[in-house]
């Protein structure tokens, strides 16, 4: 939805909404870089088998995310469904 805020945003003539929209990605861009910035210097302390670890556990949350919507989509009962 933002995204489409966002280019509505920069369709319009206005100087002002454009302005709007180039200090909200300016301010994505200054964030995205302060994030890496701050990994950076998490991921020097930490040891490479935790790393590694955290890697494997969120493949196979994702892993179990696609099967479980995969048996959704199936109509298996019991099974949450996403509104």
């Amino acid at each position: 939805m933002t995204a489409a805020v966002l280019i509505e945003a920069a369709a319009r003539d206005s100087f002002s909404r454009r302005f709007t929209v180039v200090g909200a990605y300016v301010s994505v861009i200054a964030l995205d870089v302060f994030c890496v910035l701050l990994l950076t210097r998490v991921l020097r302390r930490t040891h490479h088998a935790t790393i590694e670890l955290l890697g494997r556990l969120l493949l196979a949350a994702v892993g179990v995310d696609l099967v479980l919507d995969g048996l959704s989509d199936l109509g298996v009962p019991g099974l949450y469904t996403r509104h």
